[in-house]
């Protein structure tokens, strides 16, 4: 009779524990959603070494440089900004010349950074790619070291993570759930940070 007492027990903490576990998920995923940057808050300061390399960016002869010239100024920005968010593996760059390409996009499984050659010249868009795609990449590091609720609503967005679909007459289906759903609003909130250190 005891045991069976203490069966019936331990099946009623279990239970608790996965309601508990479903509630917090569904707390998390309820956060995820709608969101807009003025609500984030991102403590992050450009160091002198960053603000060093985004006055390469902003010289007067940008546009007119060369592409292996511009190079090395956009690795360099990738290491140090990487390194300042505290990146865990140096991110890889890959370079597209699609002119039907996106801007750029961090690709997780890989840990690779796209950027797209044909948007080189415009230096406050180029940087501003830069930010929110590395900001991608620490998102993803912070989901699986999952210590704080940032992280855990990072991996939840990442698991319900929207798309937009691309309409055979233009724009896209689910554009604006894409546009503020958590990891976006993040990642275009940081972005502002350097965009803003452009001007």
């Amino acid at each position: 009779m005891k045991l069976y007492k203490t069966s019936s027990i331990t099946n009623e903490f279990e239970k608790a524990y996965e309601e508990t576990e479903v509630d917090t998920y569904d707390k998390l995923l309820s956060e995820v959603f709608n969101r807009f940057e003025d609500e984030f808050d991102i403590d992050f300061n450009i160091s002198d070494k960053l603000s060093a390399i985004l006055k390469k960016f902003r010289t007067e002869d940008w546009e007119a440089m060369d592409i292996k010239d511009k190079m090395p100024v956009i690795k360099e920005l990738i290491n140090v900004l990487g390194k300042e968010l505290g990146l865990d593996k140096v991110v890889e760059l890959l370079i597209s010349d699609d002119k039907n390409d996106v801007y750029g996009f961090f690709d997780a499984r890989n840990n690779t950074i796209m950027l797209n050659s044909n948007y080189f010249d415009n230096a406050s868009e180029l940087v501003d790619t830069i930010a929110h795609e590395l900001r991608h990449a620490y998102q993803h590091m912070r989901a699986e070291v999952l210590d704080t609720w940032e992280d855990a609503l990072f991996k939840v967005n990442f698991e319900n993570y929207i798309s937009p679909l691309p309409l055979p007459e233009g724009g896209n289906l689910f554009f604006w759930d894409y546009y503020h759903q958590y990891v976006e609003t993040d990642a275009r909130t940081f972005a502002n940070i350097f965009t803003e250190a452009m001007i």
